[in-house]
């Protein structure tokens, strides 16, 4: 309602509170109406809300299922490398044990082949005889392996010398090296039955061997056998 008076015009004034209360509720109005067109276009584009965190909560279950799952899954992996681990270390184990058994079964093998050997060369003798000897390589150098045999029928301890004699050639020349300088003493013996005996064969840097002479002296026997030096390019024996 406006009064005129001459020139004044005087217009009722409106309260703030209203004013403000006015404003707030366009706002609440704007705000629901936006948010309605919101749910409203949700819905018609057929998104569900609640279905959506339905979804979210069943999700967020399936993950935290499938991180339990994984961390089973690396536990029970970490205890097969184990046990992986514990097997392959066993076996290796067995099949050293079994390495060495079967190295233990061959030497032994070895052994009664050469007790056999022995007993039949010792009942073939008529006195102290020389049943073997051999020449193989070693680490250091060359060794030698002599067996010397006599009747079981007989019964008695034997004493004897052994001497070895390489020879060969030295200088351009036919050279004889005797046991004291490729051996370091003479060997003396006592057996009864039969002995094994084996020592080192030192040669000369400038002696080319040819053969070794073998000497055993037993009381007043002597047994002498000659025996050709190994070729060092063949694939002999090795101690």
């Amino acid at each position: 309602m406006v009064n005129h008076i001459g020139d004044l015009v005087v217009r009722r004034r409106v309260s703030p509170v209203v004013r403000y209360g006015l404003i707030a509720a366009g706002v609440v109005f704007v705000v629901l109406g936006g948010a309605g067109l919101f749910w409203w276009g949700q819905s018609v584009a057929g998104f569900d809300v609640g279905r959506a965190a339905h979804d979210e909560v069943r999700a967020r279950m399936r993950i935290a299922r499938l991180r339990h799952e994984v961390k089973r899954l690396s536990a029970q992996l970490a205890m097969s490398k184990r046990l992986l681990q514990s097997g392959n270390v066993a076996y290796a184990a067995l099949s050293a044990a079994l390495k060495k058994s079967d190295e233990r079964r061959m030497h032994l093998k070895e052994r009664v082949g050469f007790y056999e050997t022995v007993l039949g060369a010792s009942k073939a003798a008529k006195g102290l005889e020389i049943d073997s000897f051999q020449v193989v390589r070693a680490s250091s150098g060359w060794r030698y392996r002599l067996v010397l045999v006599q009747p079981f029928a007989a019964n008695l301890w034997s004493y004897a010398r052994v001497r070895l004699t390489v020879q060969g050639q030295g200088a351009g020349r036919s050279s004889g090296a005797a046991t004291t300088t490729l051996v370091d003493t003479l060997r003396d013996v006592h057996f009864k039955y039969f002995d094994e005996v084996r020592g080192a064969l030192k040669l000369p840097a400038n002696v080319i061997p040819h053969k070794v002479m073998v000497r055993v002296v037993s009381g007043g026997q002597v047994v002498t056998h000659s025996y050709p030096w190994p070729n060092p390019a063949s694939r002999g024996p090795r101690e």
